[in-house]
């Protein structure tokens, strides 16, 4: 639904290549975590059947069901914060005179951009030790550990330069 807001909504222009990449990204992304979250779905009850039918388990299901969710999340949250349908408590801002909400939405857009820009920086720096050192999960499925930072390193990458923009253009005005 929030998907055919953002496509149908009149204020967003596609006039430039670089925004219709950007929104097509971003669109991406919420269709790769739609199709994860679904695959994750089948995978839990394709297990619960084969459970109640007696022919066995797939053992790799729950922890492929966990990487499934923490990846699908972090693909998610930039999809939402562009969509303006990320998680927002404003109980106090609603309280504020206008400009003074302006005020609050584009600094919170501004730390909000800082704390992402230092997570996806220690992200990929995590991420680049742990493949150097040449770590390893070793549970039901075995890789390299530095694939599990990949998602988080992705997400806060795209997180700062969705808060950035966001700052930038003014967006957080049309929640306030």
């Amino acid at each position: 639904m929030a998907l055919q807001q953002a496509t149908l909504d009149p204020s967003v222009s596609f006039r430039s290549p670089v925004r219709r990449s950007y929104h097509r990204f971003m669109s991406a992304c919420g269709a790769v975590a739609a199709a994860l979250f679904g695959a994750m779905a089948l995978l839990v009850c394709a297990d619960v059947l084969m459970r109640n039918l007696g022919l066995g388990s797939i053992a790799w299901s729950v922890e492929a069901t966990e990487y499934i969710l923490m990846i699908a999340t972090f693909v998610a949250a930039p999809w939402l914060l562009y969509l303006g349908d990320h998680i927002r408590v404003d109980v106090v801002v609603r309280a504020l005179s206008a400009p003074a909400r302006r005020f609050v939405g584009l600094a919170s857009d501004l730390a909000c951009f800082v704390v992402c820009a230092v997570l996806a920086w220690q992200s990929v720096a995590v991420t680049l030790d742990t493949a150097e050192q040449g770590s390893l999960v070793f549970k039901v499925l075995v890789f390299p550990e530095w694939w599990l930072n990949l998602p988080m390193a992705f997400s806060c990458a795209l997180l700062a330069v969705e808060f950035a923009r966001r700052a930038a253009t003014g967006a957080w005005r049309e929640e306030c």
